[in-house]
């Protein structure tokens, strides 16, 4: 019976903070950039400095309350993090439109960027309420597909509307945040390399070439050495996309211990979700990433991991090693012992939600699995 090791990479491998700080400059480019909303800035995002950087995280995230509460909820990909913060406050801008106006702004099958910049010519002078996201997450059910819901309902009875498409997920709305997401982190010359799209802007350099490890890489590389000796398949399930994957891997000299076929990202998510559009969503909690990394990322059997999940691993030879509860869900579908790093986003204080949600073994960073494992 094949014994695996599924690992994700964000709190596991990889620092969270700089994804995070991608995230909160997507959303301040949305709201305050005159190539989309052009609300009220006095920072030029082409010259920005950790510092600003630092500050703006701490204003629209909350100093992190607001990722503490959507990671509790099962969320866990910056790209669905940073469209539901940007969502609700570009709702808060179409609230101060009339009906008719809200009604052609909405409308999927028209949105463009130029939407954005109309709207915030005509709410301009609004000022921002950095608490509202938190309070939508308050009354949200958990569950990424369940946020997705409450978010479209939250914008039907804000707005009086009775259709609020441009806020589910893979919307052209989302499609743009998303874009300028990977505009940011991966710089402007790799965008158009990997994207195959002209980038929006010319001045991003990239956050893909400063992660930071979260343990001393030569113990990493050892750790990984001793497991695939001792018999272990070793595979990584992440909600980052396959370049944010490989690049950073490639750079800290680990992605030669791992088979490529065994690498499942938000990218083949993306692929089979587009493939089998009423099966979404499927980025964790969904463990379709983990039954995909088991079973070597056979494309043709995309449905069967999309759909027969439940079971589908023996808890005695298969772990997963995550940070996170949309981790922990996954593995307690598909019946697979798991492992939380305290290394996350969350840090010492994840502790009690994992167990509060059924999680038993519990390490302070990755390299502790060994005593488990080995």
């Amino acid at each position: 019976m094949t014994k695996a090791i599924l690992f994700d990479v964000d709190g596991v491998f990889l620092d969270e903070s700089r994804c995070f700080d991608v995230s909160v400059l997507t959303v301040y480019e949305l709201l305050y950039s005159s190539d989309y909303l052009g609300l009220k800035s006095h920072i030029d995002l082409a010259q920005l400095t950790d510092a600003q950087i630092t500050d703006i995280r701490a204003t629209l995230f909350k100093n992190d309350v607001i990722l503490n509460r959507l990671k509790s909820m099962g969320i866990n990909s910056n790209w669905d993090m940073l469209f539901v913060v940007f969502s609700v406050h570009f709702i808060e801008c179409l609230k101060q439109l009339s009906l008719d106006e809200r009604l052609n702004y909405l409308n999927v099958s028209q949105f463009n960027e130029e939407t954005l910049r109309k709207v915030g010519q005509q709410v301009s002078k609004m000022n921002i309420k950095h608490e509202q996201p938190l309070q939508f997450i308050e009354n949200a059910p958990e569950g990424r597909s369940q946020i997705y819901q409450s978010l479209q309902s939250y914008a039907m009875t804000e707005l009086e509307v009775e259709e609020a498409k441009l806020f589910d997920i893979s919307s052209p709305l989302w499609q743009l945040s998303q874009e300028i997401y990977q505009e940011w982190y991966l710089g402007t010359a790799l965008y158009e390399e990997v994207e195959k799209k002209k980038a929006k802007t010319d001045y991003k350099r990239g956050y893909i070439y400063h992660e930071i490890a979260l343990a001393p890489i030569n113990e990493i590389k050892q750790l990984l050495d001793d497991l695939k000796a001792a018999g272990y398949r070793l595979a990584i399930a992440t909600g980052r996309p396959r370049t944010e994957t490989i690049v950073p891997f490639e750079t800290l000299d680990l992605l030669s211990h791992f088979d490529d076929a065994y690498i499942v990202s938000a990218s083949e998510v993306l692929e089979v979700e587009s493939r089998y559009p009423e099966l979404k969503p499927l980025g964790k909690p969904n463990p379709f990433s983990y039954i995909a990394a088991f079973n070597g990322n056979e494309k043709q059997d995309y449905y069967a991991y999309a759909t027969n999940q439940e079971n589908r691993m023996e808890n005695e030879t298969v772990t997963i090693v995550g940070d996170s509860l949309a981790d922990l869900f996954s593995a307690q579908t598909v019946n697979a012992q798991f492992i939380g790093t305290l290394t996350g986003l969350k840090g010492k204080a994840a502790e009690k939600e994992l167990r509060d949600h059924g999680a038993e073994i519990l390490v302070d960073n990755v390299l502790d699995i060994r005593e488990i494992l080995l």
